[in-house]
């Protein structure tokens, strides 16, 4: 196992809460405290395509700061039948509360529906990894194009498809959810490939940075209510969001009861911007009850599938 080391840039949090120290590092060797950097890991013992170094194709022609980037091969286009990976791991220590952001620089070039970009997580030291698309565990996850999320014919969410302009990625995290696992925050990137060779570039990515926030880059209106349940009625995705608190703040117990009171499904220790599909459950009125580690509210749900 080859392993590469690399800075994120962290912002740290003054007293107040308004001085930050802001550093970079892009692919050319760690030059910081190793508390404060992440762990590349390129697996050379397989047919691996990530290479770091001066992208030199058509559409990745160079990097977004010179000079390196981390590349699926810095010369040859991807190959048929292949599955290449590298993880990268967050080491510093996290703050019990607010948002991790994790961003980065990328193109694509693969062949739509067939060919893909996987990110996956994990908080278990890999025992399971989690899609970080249509994750109601992720936070956000944006700055790609939609046309460029893609479930694949394997059924997999990806990246797919061509954009050849220079993308500015976030994935973020709700850090009093993280808090709850001792270890730390791995992430998978891995471009899949089928056995049909169609001439495509792969994945290119550069920048990667790491951001401790208190407040998201995306604006979010203040909520005049604790707990926001919205839509209601609901025909698909439910969203559930809470006040924002500068402390840590998490949803210990969340309980969907039917009319009868039976329990129809249950959620433990999760973030408090969370959403789930109402898909499998019939149309009717329910009772979602929420427990925080701050208050308790039981709000009317009604589905309706006839939308």
């Amino acid at each position: 196992m080859k392993k590469l080391y690399f800075f994120l840039a962290l912002t740290i949090f003054a007293v107040n809460y308004s001085a930050a120290q802001f550093q970079t590092q892009y692919f050319d060797g760690a030059d910081t405290a190793f508390a404060n950097s992440v762990n590349v890991e390129l697996d050379t013992a397989s047919f691996n395509v990530w290479q770091i170094g001066p992208p030199q194709k058509i559409i990745f022609d160079s990097a977004a700061t010179a000079p390196n980037a981390i590349v699926t091969d810095t010369i040859y286009n991807y190959p048929e039948n292949n599955t290449s990976r590298f993880i990268i791991r967050i080491l510093n220590q996290l703050a019990p509360w607010g948002v991790l952001a994790l961003e980065w620089m990328q193109k694509l070039d693969m062949d739509a529906d067939y060919d893909g970009g996987i990110i996956e997580y994990t908080t278990d030291h890999g025992l399971t990894w989690q899609n970080a698309f249509n994750n109601p565990y992720t936070y956000n996850f944006y700055g790609f194009q939609p046309a460029n999320h893609d479930t694949l014919v394997s059924g997999v969410n990806a990246f797919s498809g061509t954009d050849s302009t220079w993308r500015n990625i976030w994935l973020c995290f709700d850090l009093s959810w993280m808090s709850q696992f001792p270890d730390t925050l791995m992430l998978r990137f891995s471009l899949v490939s089928d056995s049909v060779d169609n001439g495509k570039e792969g994945w290119l990515i550069d920048n990667f940075l790491s951001h401790v926030t208190i407040h998201h880059t995306i604006p979010e209106a203040k909520q005049e209510k604790y707990l926001n349940v919205h839509p209601n009625p609901a025909n698909g995705i439910v969203y559930i969001e809470t006040e924002k608190r500068m402390e840590f703040h998490i949803i210990e117990k969340m309980e969907l009861v039917d009319q009868s009171g039976k329990l129809v499904e249950k959620w433990t220790n999760i973030p408090t911007k969370f959403w789930f599909d109402t898909e499998k459950y019939q149309s009717g009125l329910y009772y979602l009850k929420i427990k925080t580690n701050i208050r308790s509210e039981t709000i009317p749900l009604v589905i309706n599938k006839s939308k």
